[in-house]
């Protein structure tokens, strides 16, 4: 039964594909033989709906090469096609949204997008990406005005609440689809360990960049030496809010009883309180990196 349902899926994707080429085309298309195998054919099909569907639309084209469906051979062409300027200095924004985006945070994004080359790019119904050309290398301040320009946008006109993530600038179109993968994984990992936050920079995520390559089976074992995951998901979303707060602020209790609008005493009191749950007191250097790390490793299992 199990091989047999391996093979029904490969059939049902068959006809999805055939049904995009005959879309895409106007020709009704059928396999009646071949000496390529299920995945293979499938594969095939994939390439052939790709090209068809490319034609006619530069977001399109766009989207199957970051996503890597089209090779930079193939896709020679419709770069001459589209004008596309290879050697530009680019870089490329990925929008997130917790629900379907309507047409109108589309509309919103492109009145952003003045350059002819700029190009917006819905890769899905909750992912958007970006591409915006520079004349020169921008500066980190100009890349997070980009980063805000788009958020307050979308919040304020069509009440939507994305979030963004970007890597450095690229000089080159072939750097186009590493740059993509990195501001994807970018957005995964910042979600599982700073989901507070709503601009993820992919150079900036080192610790969670190392932590996310862990194996699964050393976070638990790391936990389990030290707090358990069982005492983890005891905590309330307020005092993990306000060990947050604590490491932001250099653990500092007078910034942050000053940034959480609590008296100092009352901050004292709830760091007491957890110390006394896991016996870690967060006001001492190190056991503050052995919490840190815990509850990013937390959120890491938890997202898997």
């Amino acid at each position: 039964m199990k091989g047999t349902s391996f093979f029904m899926n490969f059939d049902d994707k068959k006809e999805k594909l055939l049904e995009q080429l005959s879309k895409a085309t106007g020709i009704n298309f059928q396999i009646t033989d071949s000496e390529l195998s299920d995945e293979e054919t499938v594969n095939k099909l994939k390439e052939m709906v790709v090209r068809f569907n490319v034609l006619d639309s530069k977001s399109s084209f766009y989207r199957a090469y970051l996503t890597r469906e089209l090779s930079y051979s193939d896709a020679a062409a419709y770069i001459h096609r589209f004008h596309i300027d290879e050697n530009a200095i680019r870089m490329l924004f990925y929008l997130e949204s917790q629900v379907d985006y309507p047409k109108e945070a589309v509309s919103l994004l492109k009145s952003l997008l003045p350059d002819s080359q700029d190009a917006l790019v819905q890769i899905d119904s909750k992912h958007i990406a970006i591409i915006v050309h520079f004349d020169t290398v921008p500066s980190d301040e100009d890349i997070l005005q980009y980063c805000n320009e788009f958020l307050d946008m979308l919040e304020s006109e069509a009440f939507l609440s994305f979030k963004v993530s970007y890597d450095l600038p690229i000089s080159k179109f072939t750097e186009l689809p590493n740059s993509y993968k990195d501001i994807v994984l970018a957005m995964h990992i910042g979600n599982i360990f700073r989901s507070s936050d709503h601009v993820y920079s992919y150079s900036t995520m080192g610790l969670g960049r190392l932590l996310y390559n862990i194996p699964e089976e050393e976070v638990e074992t790391y936990l389990n030496n030290h707090i358990n995951i069982d005492i983890l998901a005891q905590l309330d979303v307020e005092t993990l809010n306000l060990l947050e707060a604590f490491f932001d602020n250099d653990l500092s209790l007078a910034e942050t009883s000053r940034k959480m609008f609590i008296h100092r005493n009352t901050l004292i009191y709830r760091l007491d309180k957890f110390a006394d749950l896991t016996g870690y007191d967060v006001r001492k250097f190190s056991d503050a990196i052995t919490v840190k790390l815990s509850l990013m490793l937390y959120n890491y299992i938890r997202s898997r």
